[in-house]
């Protein structure tokens, strides 16, 4: 399986998941560490944007293509489980946080398939650092710099 991350050019090749434990997440609390990637370039673009539409305009963005081991180790969420208002803003997310937080401890499985709150019929894919199929885990191929069209920069 090959996700996607953006992300600046100084952290593309970690994934430790340390920012996310560091800041929390939609799917994870503080101190809970998943590395966030998404199925698509075009979601995974949404998502960076939708954080860090300030640094779109500069050659610090990097895009990390990365195959996945132990596809089958994989725990979905479907948007129809979770509360109506599971993708308000992130300061309201202790239930998505608690997913995540479960899945990490659990331990058993590699992946957490979630909706996008950008786009809830795509998907992220959290990665548990943890999990021994992150070993097998690679960055096969880095865009540097990924660059955003100036018609999404530019919007007025």
């Amino acid at each position: 399986m090959i996700v996607y991350r953006i992300s600046k050019k100084a952290h593309i090749q970690d994934l430790s998941g340390i920012g996310a434990g560091l800041h929390g997440g939609r799917w994870n609390p503080i101190g809970i560490n998943l590395v966030y990637t998404s199925s698509s370039i075009a979601l995974a673009s949404l998502e960076y944007m939708v954080h860090n539409y300030h640094l779109l305009s500069t050659a610090e963005v990097c895009l990390a293509k990365i195959k996945i081991a132990g596809v089958s180790s994989i725990l979905e969420v479907k948007a129809g489980t979770l509360s109506r208002d599971w993708n308000l803003p992130m300061s309201q997310q202790s239930a998505t946080q608690q997913v995540g937080k479960d899945f990490f401890l659990k331990g058993n499985k590699y992946i957490l398939k979630v909706p996008s709150a950008i786009i809830p019929q795509e998907h992220n894919l959290l990665l548990n650092p943890h999990h021994p199929h992150h070993k097998k885990t690679k960055i096969v191929e880095v865009i540097e710099p990924f660059l955003f069209d100036d018609r999404i920069i530019n919007l007025k």
